[in-house]
């Protein structure tokens, strides 16, 4: 049968143009894609590896000269933690606060408890919570076991002070507590030259950088969660 001589009609160019298109967009878009791919993949495997470098015992800080206390009520709950009960009840054990935390004071737990197993904490001596400018864990937190709120709202408990080993009692003129803590005189000060220490219990956040700091064994400053 002879071929035809008729030219294609306006609707089959047009067709044949998009299908041009379309496959070029394809070639042009697949090396990308696949960068992205890959990207993603790196990010989720760095993400599990941060999890479980997290997923350590609290340190017993005895042999530095504090008390070993049982692991419930040493706990230092994150920024913004909802009372213990309802937090362990609504926690996803996700991990997204640790990885979010810009200074790393976000671990989790190991514990024989499966509640408690995989829960948030902070240990002070190890690294404290800074109160970031974003409170980065807040925004993360998938569940709402940890609340957005405001610095001067949050309450992860407070800064208690022990004289007898404080180094102002022997007289020495250390304010390293006052002068690193990230809330300011609301939360701690030394009222006039000379005079001790004083935590302010209505302004301080129990973020624990005053216990990070401080040069005594066993820390003159302590945090009791609250």
């Amino acid at each position: 049968m002879p071929e035809s001589n008729t030219p294609p009609s306006g609707d089959s160019q047009r067709l044949a143009r998009r299908a041009f298109f379309r496959e070029g967009f394809r070639n042009l878009l697949k090396p990308v894609a696949d960068l992205m791919e890959k990207r993603l993949d790196h990010l989720h495997e760095t993400l599990e590896a941060s999890r479980r470098a997290a997923m350590i015992e609290p340190p017993n800080h005895a042999g530095r000269g504090s008390s070993a206390e049982p692991e419930a009520s040493r706990l230092i709950r994150p920024p913004g933690a909802l009372e213990e009960e309802l937090f362990l009840g609504r926690c996803a054990h996700s991990g997204e606060c640790v990885a979010a935390c810009p200074v790393e004071a976000i671990r989790l737990l190991q514990s024989e408890d499966a509640r408690l197993h995989g829960t948030p904490y902070i240990d002070p001596q190890a690294q404290a919570c800074v109160v970031c400018d974003d409170l980065a864990c807040m925004q993360a937190c998938p569940s709402g076991a940890l609340q957005k709120l405001p610095r001067h709202l949050i309450d992860m408990g407070v800064a208690e002070l022990r004289q007898d080993l404080c180094l102002r009692s022997n007289g020495d003129d250390c304010r390293i507590c006052v002068d690193k803590c990230p809330i300011g005189p609301q939360a701690i000060q030394i009222p006039y030259h000379g005079a001790a220490v004083e935590v302010k219990t209505d302004g301080c956040v129990g973020c624990g950088v005053c216990e990070m700091y401080c040069p005594t064994t066993p820390r003159a400053i302590v945090v009791k969660p609250g």
